[in-house]
């Protein structure tokens, strides 16, 4: 489905409970995170890929960092180089390979070396929005014709349009599993990311009879 809305991964997430002052991943966690970069770029190469925590900040709110491992990090890890190692905070490097720090042999490698902290910037998209029911979470509201109808029936009002609310990545994962995935969500998809490209006229009337819809839409 993200591949027909042109979409692509451009990082991960991951929870932990709170750790000690400084000890930001584990060594599991830094290899994970370059061989996804390594992933995303098809190399040792520079990419927009980015490593989010979460966590519970000392205030008790959700406290979220993004990180990217460094090329150098991404080199050894491309190379087999680093590995697991027994104390959290450090990475060994593999018997195979020589690690200098402060001009001298080093067995292991602290993982904050490796890491880059990314700000997190607002961001509002001009294509999608976000108001359906998530499909992995729980929040006493699920995903049902009846949330269909809540969200398609504000077409016509204070700006919104058919296709506008229909640009829900939640619905649209709503709407996989009662429309065809092969033939009738690329055409849906195609719409959403080109709007000079109306919605068939045939599928509003599809989706708005599932969602028990009466009248204009």
């Amino acid at each position: 489905l993200a591949e027909m809305l042109g979409l692509k991964r451009v990082g991960w997430i991951f929870g932990h409970p709170p750790r000690e002052k400084g000890f930001q991943m584990t060594s599991s966690e830094i290899l994970m995170a370059a061989e996804l970069q390594l992933e995303a770029a098809d190399g040792v190469e520079k990419t927009p890929f980015v490593t989010v925590k979460v966590s519970v900040g000392e205030d008790g709110n959700a406290s979220f960092e993004a990180f990217q491992v460094s090329l150098q990090c991404m080199q050894m890890v491309a190379e087999e180089a680093l590995e697991i190692g027994e104390k959290p905070g450090f990475c060994n490097v593999n018997d195979t390979f020589t690690a200098i720090q402060e001009g001298k042999n080093s067995k292991t490698i602290e993982n904050n070396f490796f890491l880059m902290l990314v700000p997190i910037e607002q961001h509002q998209s001009n294509t999608f929005i976000c108001q359906f029911p998530e499909a992995n979470r729980d929040h006493g509201r699920g995903q049902t014709h009846d949330e269909m109808k809540r969200q398609l029936s504000k077409s016509g009002s204070q700006g919104w349009s058919f296709i506008d609310l229909l640009s829900d990545f939640q619905l649209l994962i709503y709407l996989c599993k009662h429309l065809d995935f092969a033939t009738d969500m690329p055409k849906i998809c195609t719409s959403i990311k080109n709007r000079e490209i109306p919605l068939d006229e045939g599928y509003k009337i599809i989706i708005a009879s599932m969602a028990g819809m009466d009248g204009s839409y």
